[in-house]
């Protein structure tokens, strides 16, 4: 079963194994969307008016159109990475996928999971959605825990919850 912000899409998976694919939800997407464009207004935009303003028109031409390309490779950077991010949990483990020119793999058993965090930044509730953590005991850490992975865009933590109880037992929650 394939869930995207926790909104089933298909029933059925092409791989038996496969318990449920996880994508997240495209708020994630318009997440990344933002913080791009706090980058610009705040560090590219001034920057751009002092070369427009100490430098020729030629250069400051130049730059320009340099850092316009730079945006636009950052917001093409921005879309495909969030396409590539899905979690697949099977039968005792759950594996994450990324990646646009370098694909990551990072898989790891429920077994290690003992505990699920669930966290929320200001711009995470704007959009309405949280990050979850996957916590395994740490005695060497002073919070006790340490994070496994963290499954960002859940709109839904309850049901990635369920998930991951069914990832541990090899069933699916009814």
């Amino acid at each position: 079963m394939n869930i995207s912000g926790n909104t089933p899409i298909m029933d059925k998976v092409g791989d038996n194994n496969t318990l449920f694919i996880f994508l997240p939800s495209p708020r994630l997407k318009l997440l990344y969307l933002t913080y791009l464009f706090f980058v610009v207004w705040i560090l590219v935009m001034p920057c751009l008016m002092v070369i427009s303003i100490v430098f020729p028109p030629v250069t400051s031409l130049s730059v320009s159109v340099g850092a316009l390309l730079v945006i636009l490779l950052a917001l093409t950077w921005t879309r495909r990475y969030y396409r590539s991010i899905r979690y697949h949990f099977t039968a005792g483990q759950i594996t994450r996928y990324h990646g646009v020119i370098f694909k990551k793999t990072t898989c790891i058993s429920c077994d290690q999971v003992h505990r699920v965090s669930t966290r929320r930044g200001p711009f995470q509730r704007i959009f309405g959605f949280a990050t979850v953590d996957l916590l395994t005991a740490d005695p060497t850490r002073s919070s006790g825990s340490r994070a496994l992975m963290s499954i960002a865009g859940v709109e839904k933590p309850e049901a990635l919850e369920q998930m991951i109880d069914a990832c541990r037992t090899g069933k699916v929650a009814g």
